[in-house]
């Protein structure tokens, strides 16, 4: 594939906690798998909008993109939980 496969392009990540994120280097989620099936859990609102930004997918040297890129990761984050996303 190439790149990072994070956010359901290839795996996600559940927490102690239940929720569900990109990966275990990006701390972030919007949805938990406590109440929500994986299927719905995998179209969340936070998780459809990082597979739409192509810089968040991209190969960085073998290191973690949404790490590197985490003030970005959690600019989308905010932006989800106060409604402004699809």
């Amino acid at each position: 594939m190439g790149g990072c496969i994070s956010a359901g392009r290839g795996f996600v990540h559940i927490n102690a906690r239940c929720d569900m994120e990109p990966c275990p280097f990006a701390p972030f989620s919007d949805v938990t798998v406590i109440n929500t099936p994986l299927k719905e859990a995998f179209q969340s609102k936070f998780f459809r909008r990082i597979r739409q930004v192509p810089e968040l997918s991209r190969e960085k040297g073998g290191r973690c993109v949404l790490w590197q890129e985490r003030k970005r990761v959690a600019a989308i984050l905010a932006d989800v939980k106060e409604g402004h996303a699809d």
